[in-house]
C-alpha cells in the first residue's frame, strides 16, 4: 500500500482526530457538508461546545478543512498497482474504531469526489507562444542607479491543444469564404487569451523555480490522476 503524504500542518489539525469514534462521525459528517454547502460556523461551535474538553470552533474548522484534505488526497492518490493508500499508516495514533471511522468516510464519498472532479467545468488556459525581449536602461539623469534591466514577455494562451508550429497570428486565407474565416477568426477569440508582462530579473528567476517545482509535482502519481479523472 502506498504512504499519503499530507503537510505538517495538516497532520497537526488532524490530532483532533484523538477523540470518541461518535465526535468523529460528527467532524466528518461536517465535512461533507462543507463540500456540498461551504463553511458552516454555527456548526463548528456547537460541535466545539459537544466535543469533550477545551475546544475553539476554529479548531473544529481547521480539522474538517483537513478531513477535506485527507479526502481528496485519498481519492486521487492510487500507486502503479491502483491501490490506494493506507491511511491507518500515516495516521498511526489513532484508535481502532476512529480508524474504521475514516475508512468508511473516504470509501463512502470517493465517487462524490471522483463525480466532482470530472463534472468540474476546468477552462484552464495553456501557454502555446511566448514572446520576449530584454530592455536595459543604461544611464539616466535624475537616477544614481543604472543598468536597471527589464525583462517584457508577451504570453500567448489558449483553452484548447495547440500545435507547437502552428503561427497563432497567421490564418490560412486559401479557399475558405468569408464566412468560414469569421467563424474560424471568433473561435479564435473565445478561447485565445494574450498577456503582457514585465518583470526584474530577480522576480523572473522566482518565477522560473516556481515553475520548474509546479513541472516537477505534475509528474507525481496524485496529479496524473487528478488529470485522467478530468479527461
Amino acid at each position: 500500500m502506498s504512504a499519503l503524504r499530507l503537510s505538517q500542518e495538516e497532520r497537526d489539525h488532524l490530532t483532533m482526530l484523538q477523540r470518541p469514534a461518535s465526535e468523529v462521525v460528527e467532524l466528518c459528517k461536517s465535512a461533507f457538508d462543507y463540500l456540498v454547502n461551504g463553511p458552516n460556523l454555527e456548526r463548528y461551535e456547537l460541535l466545539a461546545k459537544k466535543c469533550s474538553g477545551s475546544v475553539k470552533s476554529e479548531t473544529v474548522q481547521q480539522a474538517v478543512e483537513a478531513l477535506i484534505s485527507l479526502l481528496i488526497h485519498v481519492t486521487t492518490n492510487t500507486d502503479a498497482n491502483g491501490e490506494q493508500v493506507n491511511i491507518r499508516q500515516i495516521l498511526p495514533d489513532l484508535g481502532d474504531d476512529v480508524q474504521e471511522v475514516l475508512e468508511q468516510f473516504v470509501s463512502s464519498k470517493r465517487s462524490f469526489v471522483e463525480g466532482s472532479i470530472k463534472s468540474a467545468n476546468i477552462r484552464a488556459y495553456r501557454l502555446v507562444n511566448l514572446d520576449w525581449r530584454l530592455e536595459v536602461r543604461t544611464a539616466s539623469r535624475c537616477l544614481l542607479q543604472q543598468s536597471n534591466v527589464v525583462i517584457t514577455m508577451k504570453l500567448y494562451l489558449h483553452t484548447e491543444p495547440k500545435n507547437e508550429n502552428r503561427e497563432l497570428l497567421v490564418v490560412d486565407t486559401t479557399e475558405r469564404s468569408e464566412r468560414e474565416l469569421s467563424a474560424m477568426q471568433e473561435d479564435e477569440r473565445r478561447h485565445r487569451k494574450d498577456l503582457l508582462v514585465q518583470t526584474d530579473v530577480s522576480s523572473l528567476v522566482h518565477l522560473i523555480k516556481s515553475l520548474e517545482d509546479a513541472l516537477a509535482e505534475s509528474k507525481s502519481r496524485r496529479i496524473k490522476n487528478i488529470v485522467d479523472a478530468i479527461h
